[in-house]
């Protein structure tokens, strides 16, 4: 039964693995937690057991393995106290904002062939199944992915020195499930600006951005992101792949294949997409099988790669190779 830590005590440790799935997993036990506020750490100890420790490296030492669940900027001690004491962790994304260190932390991981994860939970779900199996045979030319909201909810989203931006901190799931689906991305051109938050207060980050990327496999395609919708305007992400004889449309919990002959959509799933990931970092940590994981720590860095790459030529106006 493995014994699962926790490094950072926030909404989406709790909200998004604690509560739907780890909580009441029959072979999970909840072992220890940390925080930078203490008080977090204790609450989660008194709602879900286990005890509230003083370091990253206390979680590692009592865990068989741990979530890592941290702001975009603060990444560093918990993976060194995981690599230094061999013990497998899940990251949520981004898995850090400086690319050198993230390089540095996948070749431990690799050296050690320590069991990891990180938080792209579309890659488990049936969609991202569905959306990559109705490619398979069919030539990739036009990928355009999108996301599309108002100002964020989350504080640290509104800065791009604690998020990344949005591509980087939230754009990164349709990269990622482009990338599972379609291939990889070998040079980005794009840009970005603030439009509508110039005069808000805190806030310093870009609202809208566009980007041209290029695939290894010659296809061409876009990825644009907004954080400009005021006023209850509608959003809405998602990825749309062009072949010669088929359009492929991937939103979330749905797939759409469009054709000569028609159109056919998936039913949606009802699970949250969390938990697929969650079962299957669980039943990889119980079994030994690490084929069960489709998001390990040095894969996912070439998501990280893109985005950040995105974010560099938002700033500098130049194409990027990645």
């Amino acid at each position: 039964m493995p014994g699962i830590g926790v490094i950072g005590c926030g909404n989406i440790m709790r909200n998004a693995h604690i509560e739907p799935t780890l909580r009441d997993h029959p072979d999970v036990t909840l072992t220890a937690y940390y925080d930078v506020d203490a008080d977090a750490a204790q609450s989660f100890a008194d709602d879900f057991g286990g005890e509230a420790v003083g370091s990253e490296r206390e979680v590692c030492e009592r865990s068989d393995a741990v979530y890592i669940a941290i702001p975009p900027n603060a990444h560093g001690e918990a993976e060194q106290a995981c690599l230094e004491t061999g013990t497998p962790f899940f990251v949520e994304k981004p898995q850090a904002l400086d690319l050198g260190f993230a390089q540095e932390v996948a070749e431990e991981v690799e050296r050690q062939r320590l069991m990891t994860m990180v938080g792209y939970q579309w890659r488990y779900t049936p969609s991202a199944s569905a959306f990559r199996e109705a490619l398979e045979g069919h030539t990739p030319a036009l990928v355009n992915m999108w996301w599309y909201q108002g100002t964020p909810r989350i504080a640290f989203n509104r800065y791009r020195s604690k998020s990344g931006g949005q591509v980087v901190e939230q754009v990164t799931h349709i990269v990622d499930t482009v990338r599972y689906a379609v291939g990889e991305i070998a040079e980005v051109f794009g840009w970005a600006r603030n439009v509508v938050h110039r005069d808000a207060e805190d806030w310093d980050n870009d609202d809208v951005g566009a980007a041209a990327v290029l695939f290894e496999s010659g296809a061409v395609g876009t990825i644009t992101n907004c954080y400009a919708l005021t006023g209850g305007a509608p959003g809405g992400n998602g990825a749309e792949v062009l072949t010669p004889d088929r359009r492929v449309l991937w939103q979330g919990k749905t797939v759409t294949v469009r054709t000569s002959d028609g159109e056919e959509t998936t039913e949606p799933f009802s699970d949250p997409p969390h938990r697929f990931e969650d079962l299957a970092f669980i039943e990889a940590l119980k079994t030994g099988d690490s084929s069960l994981i489709l998001s390990p720590y040095t894969d996912s860095i070439r998501t990280l790669a893109v985005t950040l790459a995105c974010a560099r030529s938002g700033e500098s106006g130049g194409p990027i190779a990645i």
